[in-house]
C-alpha cells in the first residue's frame, strides 16, 4: 500500500509500505492493505512505517491518519526521523526530570512533552 508521512517542513516518507503502527489517544493500532477506511487523530508517540526493505521509525508530535483506497496519508504536526534525535541530550534532560518529580501520571505527561519539545528543537536547528 502506498504511504505518505507529511508535516509542514518537509515530506518525510512516500513509498510503498507493509504496515504501519501508529497511536492515538485509545491505544496503538496498526494498518496493513486492505484495511477499511479510516480517519484517527494520533498522539505523541512513536510512528513506525514497515517495508519489504525494513523499518522507518519516527518521533511524532500529534497528526492524522487517513486510509483509504488510495493509500495511507499521516500529516504530522511534527516529526523526525529517529536518526535525527539526539538521545543522549534526550536521556541526560530525562534523568534531570526523574530527579525531580516524584512517580506520577504527572510525570509521565512532562516526559512525553519534553520528547515533543525536543522534537522542536531539532527541526527549528535543522530547519533555521
Amino acid at each position: 500500500m502506498h504511504c505518505q508521512l507529511r508535516s509542514a517542513e518537509r515530506a518525510l516518507f512516500d513509498g510503498e509500505a507493509t504496515m504501519i503502527v501508529a497511536h492515538s489517544p485509545k491505544g496503538e493500532f496498526a494498518v496493513m492493505e486492505g484495511h477499511a477506511p479510516l480517519l484517527a487523530i494520533l498522539d505523541n508517540a512513536p510512528l513506525r512505517i514497515k517495508t519489504e526493505k525494513g523499518e522507518h521509525a519516527f518521533a511524532l508530535l500529534t497528526g492524522l491518519l487517513r486510509v483509504s483506497k488510495e493509500g495511507v496519508m499521516i500529516l504530522a504536526q511534527e516529526a523526525t526521523p529517529s536518526e535525527e534525535i539526539d538521545l543522549f541530550a534526550v536521556r541526560q534532560r530525562r534523568a534531570e526530570i526523574e530527579q525531580e518529580l516524584p512517580i506520577t501520571k504527572e510525570k509521565d505527561e512532562l516526559l512525553r512533552e519534553l520528547a515533543a519539545l525536543r522534537i522542536k528543537e531539532r527541526v527549528k536547528e535543522r530547519h533555521g
